[in-house]
């Protein structure tokens, strides 16, 4: 799921910032932001299921 996540967020970055007029530049910065984007987004998902997830469980339950 970061997986395709982390795709869609780095095509629309690329497709704003470069456009679609030169191909190689499209996918060279698509690529990049992709590669960039995806250990921040797996951080943030070790993040928030160790912490807010429980915290969030246990206010439900009460």
């Amino acid at each position: 799921m970061a997986c395709i996540m982390e795709s869609m967020l780095a095509f629309s970055t690329a497709s704003k910032t470069i456009g679609f007029a030169n191909q190689t530049a499209f996918l060279n910065g698509w690529l990049e932001g992709f590669l960039v984007a995806l250990p921040v987004g797996l951080t943030l998902m070790v993040i928030v299921s160790m912490t807010i997830k429980p915290k969030i469980e246990a206010f439900l339950k009460s």
